[in-house]
């Protein structure tokens, strides 16, 4: 056998793992929320999957990253590359609740967002109680809960809850420019994978032919 072997590379353009809204709901509704690691959970899975932010982004969050831009409340977001949070999402009303409802957890107040430097998000474990929410950790989190709901696929990873997003941004009739916008995709072509996938979903051509040769 040869004794090194080049690895391919992962085609962006392969299908997206993603759960349709139905099933997001049935992975929230498994959370206990009676603890702190429960609303916790469920804090941080509802902004994955509504805002589609990346695990990296959820973790170098910051709670006063919650803020105000305009008249829209906001998420400051620290992407991919960047040496500070110079994107941002917008925040629905429902999940700037859920956030608030598991920083009062925590102490943290609403009026005490603006200066608070503590990460949005942060373990409950004893051995780093506090301490930020590590990718690793969120990637667990997210797979946890999965398979607490049913979900026990390795397709299903933390990336399914960015790709959710997206495509239910786009089936329910948001553009593809307004889609790009909220994914943060420096290009449209990326934002274009999800509208294929939707496409070739929808396709019934396969159907029709199993039906003219079989019914």
């Amino acid at each position: 056998m040869p004794k090194y072997v080049k690895s391919g590379k992962v085609n962006r353009k392969s299908p997206k793992s993603y759960f349709e809204a139905a099933q997001v709901k049935e992975i929230l509704d498994q959370i206990d929320q009676t603890t702190q690691a429960g609303k916790r959970d469920y804090a941080l899975l509802v902004l994955l999957f509504t805002c589609g932010l990346r695990t990296i982004e959820a973790s170098r969050a910051k709670v006063k990253d919650i803020t105000i831009l305009g008249a829209s409340r906001v998420l400051l977001v620290q992407g991919k590359g960047k040496a500070d949070a110079s994107d941002y999402v917008p925040l629905p009303d429902h999940v700037y609740t859920v956030l608030t409802d598991y920083l009062t957890t925590r102490g943290i107040d609403a009026k005490d967002i603006p200066a608070c430097t503590e990460p949005l998000f942060t373990s409950t474990s004893n051995r780093s109680k506090g301490q930020t929410l590590s990718t690793r950790s969120i990637s667990k989190i997210c797979k946890t809960r999965f398979i607490k709901a049913g979900f026990n696929d390795p397709k299903w990873t933390a990336h399914s809850t960015r790709h959710t997003a997206g495509i239910l941004s786009l089936e329910l009739g948001h553009s593809q420019r307004d889609t790009q916008l909220m994914l943060r995709h420096a290009s449209g072509d990326t934002t274009n994978i999800y509208l294929d996938q939707i496409g070739k979903l929808g396709n019934s051509a396969t159907a029709d032919i199993s039906k003219a040769i079989f019914d």
